[in-house]
Parts: C-alpha cells; sequence; structure tokens
C-alpha cells in the first residue's frame, strides 16, 4: 500500500539496520559488543577525538510524502562514525543517512530512502570491514569496498538542489559546484 510507505520513517528501517549490523559484527567479533545508532545531527568530517569516519555512496529510492512521486538515486550519502573503547570489548557506531526531496513540489519535505536489505547488506558489510581494519588494525589492504545494485539505469544529473547533503556542502557531487563551499579546509 503506498499509503503507508509515505508514513514510514528511519526508524521503522533502523531496527533492519541495527539487526543486520549484529549479524555481522558477531561473526567477525562474537564476543564484542558493538552498537549501532542513528545521529541526524552527524557531520561528515567533523569527528571526535578518536573517532574514525565512513562514508559511503548508495542506491536508495525515495518517495514524496506530499505528492507520492518516487524517485531513485545512486547519490544517497551514508556516514557512520566509529569509535572502539580503548582496551575494553566494545564499540559504538553512529550513522546518519542524508535525505532528498521531490523536485516537483513547492516546500517538500526532506524524505528519508529506502534500501533493499540486500543493500543495507553490502553497506554494512563495507562498515565491518572497515571497522576491522579502523579499530583492531585488522582486514587487507586490498578488501574492496562492495558496491551497492542499482536496480535501475540512472540517467541524467545528480539533483543537487534537492539532496540534503549537497546543500549542506557534503556530497560528492557538490564538489563540482563552485556556489558550494567546502566545509572542511585543507588538511
Amino acid at each position: 500500500g503506498t499509503q503507508l510507505s509515505t508514513q514510514r520513517t528511519m526508524n521503522q528501517d533502523m531496527e533492519l539496520w541495527k539487526q543486520v549490523f549484529q549479524e555481522l559484527i558477531q561473526e567477525v567479533k562474537p564476543r564484542h559488543k558493538w552498537t549501532l545508532t542513528e545521529d541526524k545531527d552527524l557531520l561528515p568530517n567533523s569527528l571526535e577525538p578518536g573517532w574514525s569516519q565512513y562514508q559511503q555512496w548508495a542506491f536508495a529510492r525515495f518517495q514524496c510524502s506530499l505528492c507520492s512521486r518516487s524517485w531513485a538515486s545512486s547519490q544517497v550519502q551514508v556516514v557512520f562514525h566509529m569509535h572502539k573503547t580503548r582496551g575494553k570489548p566494545r564499540g559504538n557506531v553512529k550513522m546518519r543517512v542524508f535525505a532528498q526531496r521531490c523536485q516537483k513540489c513547492h516546500q517538500s519535505p526532506f524524505e528519508v530512502p529506502e534500501f533493499t536489505k540486500e543493500n543495507i547488506s553490502r553497506i554494512l558489510n563495507n562498515l565491518v570491514f572497515r571497522i576491522l581494519k579502523k579499530c583492531y588494525r585488522e582486514g587487507f589492504k586490498s578488501m574492496e569496498e562492495i558496491p551497492t545494485i542499482r536496480e535501475i539505469t540512472l540517467e541524467g544529473p545528480h539533483d543537487s538542489n534537492n539532496c540534503e547533503a549537497c546543500l549542506q556542502g557534503f556530497c560528492a557531487q557538490s564538489g563540482f559546484s563552485e556556489a558550494v563551499q567546502s566545509p572542511v579546509s585543507p588538511s
């Protein structure tokens, strides 16, 4: 039913993200306790001391809650900040998924995307590799990132005017626009 899907929030999805994350992290670190939480205020490259970042651009679908129009994007930005407690078998991951809004509606709200379970698994698999590498110094240099599945071929440029990450200057695509000032000073 389309009526239900317009009411969906990241919270419903978050349970699935948490469940899949636990399955994956338990496989590699069965006696360690890691938590995954959503943080809507998380900013790319704005890290607390001792935290590492992992950013991924993924495929997902959106639906406008005003006109029910749906669209897909392969530039959905997912940001993770991760931290392992020193000397303890536990760690935390905070995540944020950047939203997009409908091109057609005036003053349309930013919508949270919907990911397939397969793509959630791929994104979290990449995250777990990154945790092993950054937090445990394990893993191989050659571990390739698994791209998310694009269910459809997308035509045309990324719609920066309706991408929350672009508007805040955090999108990979926003680098092509001189109007967007990079929030990060070159290191």
